[in-house]
């Protein structure tokens, strides 16, 4: 009777993860095809990984080696062009040690490691410092957008630290209890990150070189605010779904940065908090005017869901969008 590994459940549900994405997301824009072709890479190593430890097919230990190295390079990859910028380099470290896998077996075991550790940070570390969106996602998905990107930089932390023990337990006890872990844990990580990955978007407005920054001053900041909120009032940018850093950025001929000090120097927030400020503003004069839903509301003035709209409310306001309205005596 043939046995079927659990880990290969998990896998089935990841590559239903790829087909939806493969048959729903608009895959227009640079970023977005490449999130796609990470999880399809996550996809493949997990259903090698299942395979070679499910079955002890030793002819996949080369193929599961090559996969291996490649993942977090384009994870950071993917990573960059949501920021519009390239990141070529990445495969001078993925070239080292497929030569090392096809000439010298015993760096392999230090290098993969490496490669995890190093890309990981690479990602995580600018996450947890940066609170701005990258410049090509959308405005409202910034928020989970930042959290995928640092759910995968952690992983592939944590899998270089798991790299790491089993090292240590094939050298002190010949690798009694690696078989299991690898099948089991390895595939927990890819299947975490290509669940995560699959969050990554980007508008599909190709990236364009953004001007480049200048120094400036507290008089600058104040004039760049007043760009953007005159911007706002006159043309409604601010309830455009898809609007980007980058699109505002173009569409006033200034650096990202600026944009985002600007409004973070003298607001003492970030733009996707600034933007839903003055989409929150349109809704209290909807949800006092009008009788519309509290979703008709929230999709008209920008958001993509309400359950953001009902966060960034209570940030806001201080109260739900029902409670503020109920309070005014509009219709509910």
């Amino acid at each position: 009777m043939l046995l079927v590994p659990v880990t290969l459940f998990a896998t089935a549900a990841l590559g239903a993860v790829l087909f939806r994405l493969l048959t729903q997301r608009d895959t227009g824009a640079t970023a977005d095809r490449l999130f796609v072709a990470l999880v399809a890479l996550y996809f493949v190593q997990s259903l090698l990984v299942s395979l070679r430890w499910g079955y002890r097919i030793e002819s996949l230990r080369l193929p599961i080696g090559l996969m291996a190295t490649i993942i977090p390079a384009c994870a950071f990859v993917a990573y960059r062009s949501l920021s519009g910028r390239r990141a070529a380099w990445v495969f001078g470290p993925v070239a080292v040690t497929w030569a090392a896998l096809l000439g010298w077996q015993d760096a392999v075991d230090l290098l993969i490691p490496l490669l995890y550790l190093g890309f990981g940070l690479l990602i995580l570390v600018p996450v947890l410092r940066d609170q701005e969106a990258p410049a090509l996602t959308p405005l409202g998905d910034a928020r989970q957008t930042r959290r995928a990107m640092g759910v995968i930089g952690a992983t592939l932390i944590a899998s270089a630290a798991t790299d790491a023990f089993i090292l240590y337990d094939f050298v002190h006890n010949a690798g009694q209890t690696s078989g299991h872990l690898i099948s089991i844990v390895q595939t927990g990580f890819v299947i975490i990150m290509g669940l995560a990955a699959a969050f990554g978007r980007s508008s599909s407005e190709e990236a364009a070189a953004p001007p480049r920054a200048e120094p400036s001053d507290q008089s600058d900041h104040a004039q760049v605010l007043t760009r953007i909120e005159d911007l706002f009032a006159s043309e409604g940018l601010h309830r455009s779904e898809d609007l980007t850093l980058r699109r505002l950025s173009r569409r006033l001929g200034l650096p990202d940065r600026r944009i985002s000090e600007a409004v973070n120097r003298l607001r003492g927030v970030n733009l996707s908090q600034f933007v839903n400020e003055h989409r929150i503003r349109d809704a209290c004069v909807l949800l006092r005017d009008t009788d519309q839903s509290i979703l008709q509301i929230a999709l008209a003035v920008g958001f993509a869901s309400k359950s953001n709209f009902n966060r960034e409310f209570q940030r806001v306001v201080g109260q739900t969008p029902s409670g503020w309205r109920a309070g005014k005596g509009a219709v509910s």
